[in-house]
């Protein structure tokens, strides 16, 4: 499918924070703002849902968030969450194909 290009302005902190995270999750900027943009279903050439639905991503960012208690910005939050988010993916992905072999 033939992507189209989006312009976005971002203050100069913001688009570090982006590269940032984006490194910090192991994937390229523009694929962390599309699957920020877009949900789950971003990146995917089928339009077929990710591994962890958008609803949880946002339970578990919200749930981090109260618990820090305002001390730590969203931002950050948002970041930890998306990253443990991936980990656990990756780990079930693992034991499925551990469980095939």
């Amino acid at each position: 499918m033939k992507r189209i290009a989006v312009k976005c302005y971002l203050t100069q902190e913001e688009n570090e924070l982006l590269s940032r995270q984006a490194k910090q999750l192991n994937m390229e900027r523009g694929q962390l703002i599309r699957q920020r943009a877009l949900g789950a279903a971003a990146g995917r050439s089928n339009g077929s849902a990710g591994k962890t639905p958008l609803k949880v991503y946002h339970e578990a960012v919200a749930a981090a968030y109260r618990v820090s208690n305002g001390y730590a910005p969203r931002h950050v939050v948002e970041s930890i969450a998306a990253a443990v988010l991936c980990c656990v993916d990756q780990l079930q992905v693992d034991e499925a194909f551990d469980a095939v072999a």
